[in-house]
């Protein structure tokens, strides 16, 4: 396989993976004691993640124990995050005080057939410019999904023939043992796909990038533009891009939406 060849295989099967967006059937925040569907127990906020009360009967078992009144499950925050598993399959992992619960033979997942793309071009490998901030940049307009605000690295100047931008680089977290940098972009192709069959999806998309560390020229391979989490499940906040990350022109490159297996737009 070429280099993209095996980033879209590694796509598609992320996405139906156990721990994949499409696996995600709820994610309920939890701010007082309360069930949760379609899981057994009553949970409760707690320090460090949430408390989980069930019988043993219920048959919830953490960190591989099964539970037989009340324990702390860990956040995947803590230095080791709690695992979480149900019957019938389902698993659960504890997010900034919500519980995600998963179901790896989800509908979607069996509706799911892949990820349309764009076709590779060469023509969508650019360059551009980046400049790191001095010191942290707070700025209102760049958050996370949760409306948390993100650390911004730096920024990007790039062009799309006579359109110059000026993009907001945001830090990832390290992948493959590298620091990288994250742009949260929506272009013109941005659309519903009733509206417009040559669609991406209407949020916008990310693109992942090597952080050198220090002001240099960077490759910007449109190619590899994915689709953000809530593309594939309701279950998903959406991150918004930022005002400087939205780009007036058609980025005809990339990710544009899942589809299932009559080709239709699965979310």
């Amino acid at each position: 396989m070429t280099g993209h060849q095996d980033h879209v295989a590694d796509r598609d099967r992320w996405a139906t993976s156990p721990r994949g967006p499409l696996a995600l059937v709820n994610a309920q925040r939890v701010d007082h004691e309360q069930p949760v569907w379609p899981v057994p127990g009553r949970w409760a906020p707690a320090v460090g993640g949430l408390t989980v009360t069930a019988a043993a009967d219920d048959g919830v078992v953490v960190d591989g124990v099964p539970v037989d009144g009340t324990v702390l499950v860990a956040g995947d925050d803590a230095v080791v995050p709690s695992t979480v598993a149900f019957p019938d399959g389902f698993a659960g992992t504890v997010s900034r005080g919500t519980l995600r619960v998963w179901d790896p033979a989800s509908e979607p997942i069996a509706r799911f057939a892949r990820i349309a793309r764009f076709d590779r071009s060469d023509a969508w490998v650019t360059s551009g410019r980046y400049t790191p901030v001095a010191g942290l940049e707070a700025r209102a307009d760049v958050v996370d999904a949760a409306g948390d605000p993100l650390e911004v690295a730096g920024h990007i100047e790039t062009a799309f023939g006579s359109t110059t931008v000026r993009l907001v680089a945001v830090r990832s977290a390290v992948f493959r043992g590298s620091a990288r940098l994250q742009l949260i972009v929506q272009d013109a192709t941005a659309a519903l796909p009733e509206d417009d069959p040559g669609s991406t999806y209407s949020m916008g998309r990310f693109l992942y990038l090597d952080d050198p560390g220090e002001a240099a020229d960077v490759e910007l391979d449109w190619n590899l533009a994915v689709l953000p989490p809530c593309a594939f499940s309701y279950q998903f906040a959406c991150p918004i891009p930022p005002e400087d990350n939205r780009i007036p022109v058609p980025i005809t490159a990339g990710e544009r939406h899942p589809v299932d297996t009559t080709g239709a737009v699965l979310h």
